[in-house]
């Protein structure tokens, strides 16, 4: 007995310096790294979660933007970033799926072998979309005009090779039409030749066209997805149109280098399911028609590898090469 209190302090300081290095695992600086610039939906997202993390890691959080190439610029610099949880990328489904598979002989990375998911963060559904002075409200409208305008029938979508793109070719095999793609450089300029009623349909995210819709400058024909958004219950789905097999969710997620340690995305997988779960932060995404859709990094995991599954037939089926 004598032994063991002499022991006590010996022990009580070694478990002090076991302690301080779990403890210094938080880096004093995080970079929360977007592939596009300010002002967009990944943006916005990184910076309300940058303010939140702060409060919750008690540590200084930046968001570090990287434009360039749709996202895959930062992502290529990404794989080198430090494994000590200091650089966090938020990247949506758009980059991490639908790019890796398009550019996949043209990337100089791979996001199963190079990034650890460490959470999802937020969805949001895709819609087919016209102008407001269009004869087209549903999609049986669409598909009738469709077949008997083959000549005239287009869709645009925000980019060549992008989740739109394939959305609306998708459509077109579940509508049993066909019809010519027009890519655009960005969601903005699809958005104001739709107002414009220079194209006449188009697909994007809803985020790029509900204020729109609601202002009565396009009209939403559908989403693409299973069940109405609880966020837009006023907008149709297409499946309850009769054109069904359409689930197409776009969504945002956390990833960090390959070789980052276990312990730390752990961690930072908790930080972010206690912020998603935070209601405040919930009403701020909401605001933005985006709608908190926390998986942790296991089941992010499974459902990175099954998207690329799914998506892989499609973008192969369409022919479809980069420039």
């Amino acid at each position: 007995m004598r032994r063991l209190q002499l022991l006590a302090p010996v022990l009580a300081a070694l478990a002090v310096f076991c302690a301080t290095p779990a403890q210094s695992q938080v880096p004093s600086t995080i970079k929360l790294v977007v592939g596009y610039p300010p002002g967009g939906s990944v943006d916005t997202l990184a910076r309300l979660l940058g303010q939140a993390l702060q409060d919750s890691l008690k540590t200084t959080v930046v968001v570090d933007n990287r434009p360039g190439a749709g996202g895959r610029l930062a992502a290529a610099q990404f794989k080198r970033a430090a494994t000590d949880g200091s650089e966090i990328m938020i990247a949506p489904n758009a980059l991490t799926t639908v790019q890796s598979l398009v550019y996949a002989d043209k990337l100089g990375y791979s996001v199963l072998d190079d990034f650890v998911p460490v959470a999802k963060l937020a969805s949001y559904p895709f819609a087919l979309s016209v102008p407001a002075s269009s004869n087209i409200r549903t999609a049986n409208d669409l598909t009738a005009w469709v077949k008997a305008n083959r000549a005239q029938a287009s869709y645009g979508s925000s980019g060549a090779g992008g989740t739109s793109h394939f959305a609306g070719l998708m459509f077109a095999k579940a509508a049993n039409i066909e019809w010519d793609h027009i890519p655009y450089k960005g969601g903005a300029p699809l958005v104001t030749d739709l107002v414009g009623g220079h194209i006449g349909v188009g697909v994007d995210t809803l985020i790029d066209h509900i204020e729109h819709a609601r202002a009565g400058r396009i009209r939403i024909v559908g989403l693409f997805s299973q069940k109405r958004y609880a966020l837009a219950p006023e907008v149709p789905t297409l499946a309850e149109q009769g054109i069904k097999g359409l689930d197409i969710e776009g969504w945002f997620g956390a990833f960090v280098p390959a070789g980052t340690a276990p312990a730390t995305v752990a961690r930072l997988d908790e930080a972010l399911g206690r912020v998603l779960a935070d209601p405040a932060f919930k009403a701020r995404l909401n605001k933005l028609v985006i709608e908190t859709s926390y998986l942790n990094s296991s089941d992010f995991r499974k459902l990175q590898a099954a998207e690329l599954q799914t998506w892989a037939p499609v973008v192969r089926n369409s022919g479809f090469k980069p420039d």
